[in-house]
């Protein structure tokens, strides 16, 4: 019989919501009532890429025939369908006096572009391109990828130190 009045006495106890678990919100004046729910989420990391090269890159500027420099790669992301999206650009490679510029050709996976004073990362990517990468679920990193550049040298370019920087973005996709 003990039982059995425990027994209804917890289930009338959890019906009314005095669990201990549970939580209400209560009625302003006008009746209307809320509860304000915090949300969160982690979105885990999408892409990752990573190179053994220095950030700096010498090109070669003294020859009218330049050898190419090569920046390689490696690329993972944590999509479905091993694809990426490359996007590469840079601004004018110029001379401290500010106004003169070594065109850069730059190319990648059969795509290349000039990047000069007019066409540049104030405009437009250099390259956009789709990109095999390692979607591998332990992260493993894709076979090497090799951005080329070479500047563009026609003999009358002035003295100086020439300049720029350039970005490698990849995106899932």
């Amino acid at each position: 019989m003990k039982r059995v009045i425990g027994g209804i006495a917890l289930a009338l106890l959890c019906s009314t919501g005095a669990y201990a678990d549970g939580w209400s919100s209560s009625a302003r004046e006008d009746g209307q009532t809320q509860f304000n729910v915090a949300l969160s989420g982690h979105v885990s990391q999408r892409c990752r890429m990573h190179t053994k090269q220095d950030r700096t890159i010498e090109l070669d500027v003294e020859h009218t025939n330049p050898k190419s420099s090569d920046f390689k790669f490696n690329a993972w992301c944590n999509n479905d369908n091993a694809k990426g999206l490359l996007v590469v650009g840079a601004q004018a490679f110029k001379n401290e006096n500010g106004v003169d510029v070594i065109p850069l050709k730059v190319a990648f996976n059969g795509e290349s572009a000039v990047i000069d004073g007019t066409t540049n990362a104030s405009n437009s990517h250099a390259i956009e391109t789709s990109m095999d990468v390692s979607n591998s679920s332990e992260g493993y990193l894709s076979e090497t990828k090799t951005l080329n550049i070479t500047p563009v040298i026609h003999g009358w370019e002035k003295a100086g130190e020439y300049k720029t920087s350039m970005y490698v973005s990849l995106y899932p996709r």
